[in-house]
């Protein structure tokens, strides 16, 4: 039982929005496809056939052809997805994105080693060492080569040397994005912030250097204004990125 349930909070992960966006696979569909042994690890998701779908309880045709759709269209992905999906210990959506900035591929992480990993901002022993020990796991290790051979892939990243990121605009600089933006989704706006060395986080605090608010800004422009953290809106994010 335990397993069951824990490679249910796995796939659950796995499918989420954050991580590789699989709509159509909610909690409800999570429990079928375990149950009845269709899923042992998330690779198995890219095995999944049609006529197997459809006969899962609440679907018909159209939404079973829906699911496979979703399903395949989820193999192009990044780099911090993918990692962010794999649901390794003590990394989060902050963590996977600095560790795809820093070494620009799976097969270049699993080969780090924890000095290489700990030199990776953020990054102290006891997340290195979780990070080493998922890619030291044979088991991780074959979902990740069926993950491969099945047709996941992800776009490549340019890795930036540590000392030319130091050189960065925005090295150093934690912002926190909030509300939503007229010019740009807010996915897009991180990718510009992290390419000119900004660390972006969900979360403001007195080490936050920033907080860009769009409309309907809410509790974290609020937060910022308590603790003194400059809040910029939309048109100086443009003059900063530009």
């Amino acid at each position: 039982l335990v397993c069951a349930a824990q490679r249910k909070q796995a796939i659950r992960h796995f499918v989420s929005r954050k991580a590789m966006d699989i709509d159509g696979i909610g909690d409800r569909i999570v429990d079928q496809l375990v149950e009845r042994g269709m899923v042992e690890n998330v690779a198995d998701l890219y095995r999944l056939r049609f006529e197997q779908v459809v006969e899962l309880e609440g679907f018909a045709q159209k939404s079973a052809e829906n699911l496979m759709h979703a399903i395949a269209g989820s193999k192009q992905t990044e780099l911090p997805r993918l990692l962010y999906a794999l649901g390794v210990s003590q990394v989060g959506e902050t963590t996977a994105e600095q560790l795809a900035i820093n070494f620009g591929s799976l097969e270049k992480l699993a080969d780090a080693g924890l000095e290489q990993l700990e030199a990776v901002a953020d990054i102290g022993p006891v997340v290195a060492a979780s990070i080493s020990d998922f890619f030291n796991d044979k088991n991780n290790l074959a979902v990740l080569e069926s993950l491969r051979e099945l047709g996941v892939t992800y776009r490549p990243i340019d890795v930036v040397a540590v000392a030319a990121r130091s050189e960065l605009p925005l090295s150093g600089k934690t912002v926190v994005l909030t509300g939503a933006l007229q010019t740009m989704t807010r996915t897009e706006a991180k990718k510009r912030l992290v390419a000119l060395g900004a660390k972006v986080t969900g979360s403001v605090s007195k080490n936050t250097s920033m907080v860009v608010a769009g409309s309907d800004a809410g509790s974290k422009a609020d937060k910022a204004a308590e603790l003194g953290v400059p809040i910029l809106d939309e048109a100086q994010l443009l003059n900063m990125l530009d």
